[in-house]
């Protein structure tokens, strides 16, 4: 009821030029998101719809690429950005993954107004973390005031994910090379380019950063490398913020927000294992796991894709070495072939 109420309390409020919604009643927060619908959309006649949720310090817009191929294939999709980060509001004090959980369902639910049993829920990295809460929490009846009948969602992937914080010891303490990467973007002088581009090596090797995206320079056609692409997507961005009045960084208090967030993350072996059997056959899990990630630890991901194994989705051998020469070095897109034979795999 006292979701109800802030969502009509909002509703009932002028809506500024940009889509935010006021969600969770416990911990109130104004959420920036976006909906992002295929050409020539017709309401009700679209393919599917999928909820992305985005990780640790990281924006909504980040997954633009993957939205432009779901639309190309006639799904619609929301993205949107944590408390703490970007657009959304950054309240100081301490956030916990069950509270983004609530954040992510109230926007699900209660602002967009759909079922998660007809949407297809991807979470990457802290995503993956408050998304393992989502999931475990429809399955709980925890969101049974706002999830009406839907005990879980139509699909789910997780992707470079972990079950337990940082507080867990070496089971989920940070690798080495987050220190690193934080300390080399953090530097004293860097340029607001400079620092998105150091920023994105927390997340991408510095081999497919160089790698061709397969994109040319707007005005002067010269090839841009993967990480000039993601660099001037994030300047366009910084610089959009500040002609709308927000700050373009996120600042330490929403950095250590987070952070505590992901440290106390824990969901526990026998509430996965319960998670895992209330899952199977009803909403197939994708477990991605990532060799090289500087923020959740190899083994914790595997952790994640064999406690949920009756509920994860097996990746045939041609879908593995699909992906595998779409992420070799040099490579910067798939080819049309390749493409036509991913989406049918898919």
């Amino acid at each position: 009821q006292a979701s109800q109420f802030v969502h009509r309390h909002h509703v009932a409020l002028t809506r500024p030029k940009m889509p935010f919604a006021i969600v969770n009643a416990a911990a109130p927060v104004r959420l920036f998101y976006e909906v992002h619908r295929p050409s020539g959309w017709e309401p009700g006649k679209e393919r599917g719809r999928c909820f992305l949720c985005m990780g640790f310090q990281t924006e909504g817009y980040t997954w633009e690429p993957q939205v432009q191929f779901l639309n190309q294939l006639g799904f619609v999709c929301a993205t949107f950005d944590n408390r703490g980060c970007g657009r959304s509001e950054r309240p100081v004090y301490r956030y916990t993954t069950k509270m983004l959980a609530r954040d992510a369902m109230e926007l699900l639910c209660v602002e967009l107004g759909w079922k998660p049993g007809e949407v297809h829920a991807l979470a990457i990295s802290m995503g993956g973390m408050y998304g393992l809460e989502m999931l475990a929490g429809l399955t709980e009846g925890v969101y049974s005031d706002i999830a009406h009948d839907s005990a879980a969602f139509r699909s789910a992937a997780l992707l470079v994910t972990q079950t337990a914080g940082w507080r867990r010891g070496l089971e989920g303490f940070l690798p080495l090379g987050f220190f690193q990467s934080v300390a080399s973007a953090g530097r004293p002088g860097l340029t607001a380019k400079a620092k998105i581009y150091k920023g994105m090596e927390q997340a991408f090797s510095k081999e497919w950063l160089r790698s061709d995206s397969g994109v040319r320079h707007p005005k002067t056609e010269v090839a841009l490398t993967n990480g000039q692409l993601l660099t001037r997507r994030g300047a366009k961005q910084h610089y959009a913020k500040i002609e709308e009045g927000v700050d373009p960084e996120n600042g330490l208090a929403s950095y250590l927000a987070q952070g505590l967030a992901i440290a106390t993350h824990n969901v526990a072996p026998p509430r996965l294992r319960l998670l895992a059997q209330r899952l199977e056959g009803i909403c197939p899990v994708l477990v991605v796991c990532a060799g090289r990630d500087r923020l959740v630890r190899y083994a914790a991901q595997r952790h994640v894709a064999k406690t949920l194994g009756p509920a994860v989705v097996e990746v045939n051998a041609a879908l593995a070495r699909l992906l595998d020469a779409a992420e070799r070095p040099g490579r910067g897109r798939l080819s049309s072939e390749e493409l036509v034979g991913l989406r049918s795999r898919l």
